[in-house]
């Protein structure tokens, strides 16, 4: 979207930036994770190669696009406890390109952060920017470490739920034909049932 000079409205489903921050929290990232482990026993040193590799992936993946994004409207659908994209790494996308968060976003006591979304300025409905939804499919809250949440312990992956719920679909539709992100929650945070 960042790189099309026609395009100005998209819905990013399940997004987030920065792989260096992402991969270690990832569930798709295990297996590569071995030779990581091979190479660099070390947690401490895995995560300095990570983040010098980051400095190679900025020009083509998410980071290296977010400061196009800023004269656009993007409505980030996020899989609140999602095993293959971190929310820590949606926060950051959604701080970076300026996006509002729906709000209430979560089910009080749901979220592990003490200051949950922290420099995410709330959205008022209708909205019409940028803005940040989670969708919550009852999945337990991700890990604050640098860990991928995993089948039993963090529960199932709720990665595809919010393009499989019939709300989230209707939120995407008047997002995409009035540029306003409307609430289809009635109020309450988002839920959306398991795919």
């Amino acid at each position: 979207m960042a790189a099309s000079p026609d395009i100005r409205t998209a819905v990013l489903g399940v997004t987030g930036m920065n792989y260096g921050l992402l991969l270690n929290r990832s569930s798709d990232f295990a297996r590569f994770h071995q030779v990581l482990d091979l190479s660099y026993p070390d947690r401490l040193r895995q995560q300095v190669v990570l983040q010098l590799l980051q400095l190679l992936w900025d020009r083509g993946e998410t980071n290296g696009y977010a400061n196009h994004l800023g004269d656009r409207r993007v409505l980030m659908h996020i899989a609140f406890g999602d095993h293959q994209v971190a929310n820590v790494a949606a926060d950051v996308q959604a701080r970076t390109i300026g996006a509002r968060l729906v709000t209430p976003a979560l089910a009080p006591g749901r979220g592990p952060d003490r200051e949950p979304y922290w420099g995410i300025e709330p959205a008022r409905l209708p909205h019409a920017g940028s803005a940040m939804v989670v969708w919550d499919s009852g999945t337990p809250a991700p890990p604050t470490t640098n860990t991928p949440p995993t089948e039993p312990d963090y529960g199932r992956d709720p990665h595809a739920d919010p393009r499989s719920s019939a709300d989230a679909r209707r939120q995407k539709a008047a997002f995409l034909t009035t540029g306003l992100v409307v609430d289809v929650c009635g109020g309450a945070p988002c839920t959306a049932p398991p795919a």
